[in-house]
């Protein structure tokens, strides 16, 4: 099949949904498929497809984040002119509605349209309202309606009503697999190590795990907490906690795609303490084919995924106590640890590309 993949996010400035994009590409591309990726800017390219850019984006508050999006004139023209000049058999849109990448998408392909929806959260969506109330026509193209979780399709299908199939993000399990060396960067030391990975952003729960952090030390003894992502300052992090703890911390920054497996499977245990707005977790599924156990907030994004894989545990989001307490039970026990990642590794299965794939491609014959 020749596929057209869209997704509205700047490529230069990759997260979950764009991470998504270029899993499914590689993997349909691997499949023998035809695959284009449309997205603005540019950046890393996915080995087997074809990328097209859509244009320049700018950077647009949304979500507790900030979505890097093609809002200039002529941007909807240029895609549109992609989708003409190519006689796709399906176009795969990734938040159909987030205007105008996506949108354009939707309201200029001629073939099968597929939407997929990422977005959750407890209140309102400002992007998902504002389509409704100017983009229905885009909504009523779609041939397929998709949520990557329960959360997201319970989002979308308040704006957006309709038979919403689930079909999860996915994970190379190729790349992200037990084993390896550890990355230059690892914190030296005998004790275990607590990794976190992402955005330095207020929903990410970065305060919960630093707050934590001392009471894990008192009880543990050598350990250490190493943060990946963009948009820390170590001096600041650092700061926050005891003279006699700073040196446990290592911040290590922005990593590229290629170097972030080794991180993951280095580590004795992974920590994701976001206090909401995820809708499903990626860094997860990545932690348990990696072999490492997971720490996760209780929240809906996070439960589905440790409910369906075993591979960690949950506590109450937005409570140091309870994360500190969740963290001394894994690193305070090795035989734990080791269950739950044979558990992990075994369930993770269920959201390896090469099974995604194979079910999408079902959708998209029809």
């Amino acid at each position: 099949m020749k596929i057209a993949i869209v997704s509205p996010y700047s490529w230069a400035h990759p997260g979950g949904v764009d991470n998504h994009v270029a899993g499914l590409s590689r993997e349909l591309s691997r499949r023998a498929h035809d695959v284009t990726i449309i997205a603005p800017d540019e950046g890393t390219a996915v080995p087997g497809a074809c990328f097209v850019t859509a244009g320049r984006s700018i950077p647009v508050p949304a979500n507790g984040s900030i979505a890097h999006l093609a809002l200039w004139p002529g941007t909807g023209g240029r895609v549109r002119r992609v989708l003409s000049e190519n006689e796709f058999d399906v176009v795969h849109v990734h938040e159909p509605l987030v205007p105008l990448v996506s949108t354009s998408a939707v309201l200029g392909a001629r073939g099968r349209v597929v939407g997929t929806f990422h977005a959750a959260g407890d209140g309102r969506s400002m992007l998902y309202g504002f389509a409704k109330a100017f983009l229905g026509k885009a909504h009523r193209r779609l041939d397929v309606l998709i949520a990557v979780s329960e959360p997201a399709r319970s989002l979308a299908s308040r704006y957006f009503p309709g038979d919403y199939q689930i079909i999860p993000n996915g994970v190379d399990t190729s790349r992200f697999a037990p084993g390896g060396d550890r990355p230059a960067r690892f914190p030296s030391g005998s004790g275990p190590v607590v990794l976190f990975v992402g955005r330095n952003e207020p929903r990410k729960g970065i305060g919960s795990l630093i707050r934590a952090f001392p009471t894990v030390v008192e009880e543990v003894g050598d350990c250490r907490l190493l943060i990946v992502g963009s948009g820390f300052d170590e001096g600041k992090i650092k700061r926050a906690v005891r003279e006699d703890l700073r040196d446990r911390i290592t911040v290590v920054g922005f990593i590229g795609n290629e170097e972030l497996p080794s991180y993951y499977s280095s580590a004795d245990v992974f920590c994701a303490p976001a206090i909401g707005g995820e809708s499903f977790g990626v860094v997860l599924i990545e932690s348990i084919a990696s072999g490492t156990p997971v720490v996760a907030s209780d929240i809906a994004g996070y439960r589905g995924v440790l409910e369906q894989t075993g591979g960690g545990r949950l506590f109450r989001a937005g409570d140091s106590g309870a994360l500190a307490e969740a963290l001394i039970d894994l690193l305070s026990d090795e035989e734990k640890r080791l269950d739950l990642a044979e558990s992990g590794l075994e369930r993770v299965k269920a959201f390896s590309w090469e099974h995604l794939a194979e079910r999408l491609e079902s959708v998209y014959l029809g």
